[in-house]
């Protein structure tokens, strides 16, 4: 018979985490893995009722009501969410709710076993989201195609018009206003071919990535005076960050999210931006930019489309700006990860893989 202790060390040994919760709803074990994914402590949580421990909505789902898990009769496996206290980004788990029994005792308890997807979720969003945005890119330039083909003759009988009408002001002005409009639409397009378009490569160059950053908080100055009560506070990492990438279009990164930013603190608030480097145990490093505002939110409804072209809530919004920013940051090997909650801000993470040449001048793949 395998002894007490000797299961002791298996139980805190294993890589998933397991609490056992006897019939009166006490918890009866609590190994080391449990620690780690909720935070708590197994001397603070072993004797007390579960529901005492976490929080009643802790794990996001009617199945695992805290209170009536000690009468789970059956095994039940479910996908759920699990928020920390004080924590505003939820873990994924894998959650397995078991009987506990034994021959001579019968129904001891219940036994959850747990193992953290959140990785595993956050890969599969960006795969359906590529997937998604692939699919969508074929067909808007498709259509931008056929949109360009009368846009040209438009823009080519206002022109002739402004012409004709030199003596005509009223009419030249309405010609005019003909022809900004062909030219809006054909930004649009343009930005939606360019960016949208699979094939294209950006133009690399070693640079430190908080040249981008730094240069569009210049730039971005100008919307800071325009509207008051915002503050923005940088924490920039004194590491150089250096990265291969496009100086130009990673300002546009930065530049469309200070707009989304400042756009969603319509009466003032704080836009809080860092840099760092983080960490990778294989391969190599990345560059995170974050950008913290305490506007309004994105309602949890939206957050799944806030990258497909044209997709907007804004009146004025062309839905592109999320888009492009996507498909940038992927096309220099990166990602972003954007968390929200209405009426609390938004969070966005830009990632870029870290160069690993020494020299700056020297040419690395």
């Amino acid at each position: 018979m395998v002894e007490n202790s000797h299961l002791d060390s298996i139980l805190e040994s294993i890589p998933t985490a397991v609490v056992a919760i006897d019939t009166e709803g006490k918890i009866a074990a609590f190994n080391r893995k449990a620690e780690q994914i909720t935070g708590c402590k197994a001397h603070q949580t072993l004797g007390k009722p579960i529901d005492a421990v976490f929080h009643a909505d802790a794990f996001q789902n009617s199945e695992l009501d805290l209170k009536n898990l000690a009468q789970t009769d059956k095994t039940t496996e479910i996908d759920t969410q699990f928020t920390l206290n004080g924590n505003k980004h939820p873990l994924h788990l894998n959650v397995v709710i078991s009987p506990l029994t034994s021959p001579r005792k019968g129904v001891m308890g219940t036994v959850l076993s747990f193992t953290d997807i959140t990785r595993e979720k956050k890969l599969e969003m960006q795969a359906n989201r590529t997937g998604r945005l692939a699919a969508m890119g074929e067909m808007a330039v498709r259509i931008a195609h056929e949109i360009r083909n009368p846009l040209g003759s438009i823009e080519l009988f206002s022109t002739m018009l402004k012409d004709d009408l030199e003596e005509f002001e009223d009419l030249k002005e309405l010609a005019e206003h003909i022809s900004s409009g062909v030219k809006s639409i054909n930004n649009i397009v343009s930005n939606l071919l360019l960016f949208i378009r699979p094939d294209h490569q950006p133009d690399r160059q070693v640079i430190d990535i908080h040249e981008a950053l730094k240069d569009s908080l210049f730039f971005a100055g100008h919307l800071f005076d325009a509207h008051d009560g915002i503050e923005v506070l940088t924490e920039l990492s004194d590491e150089t960050l250096f990265i291969r990438g496009d100086l130009e279009l990673l300002k546009q990164v930065f530049l469309n999210l200070i707009l989304n930013a400042i756009q969603a603190m319509p009466g003032g608030g704080t836009l809080k931006i860092s840099s760092h480097r983080m960490r990778a145990p294989q391969g190599r490093d990345w560059a995170e930019i974050r950008l913290v505002d305490s506007g309004c939110g994105i309602a949890k409804a939206d957050l799944a489309k806030i990258f497909d072209p044209f997709y907007t809530t804004r009146k004025q919004g062309t839905g592109l700006g999320l888009t492009i920013v996507h498909n940038i940051t992927k096309l220099h090997g990166g990602g972003i990860e954007v968390t929200s909650k209405e009426n609390e801000g938004t969070e966005c993470a830009v990632t870029i893989p870290l160069w690993r040449g020494e020299d700056r001048n020297s040419v690395d793949d």
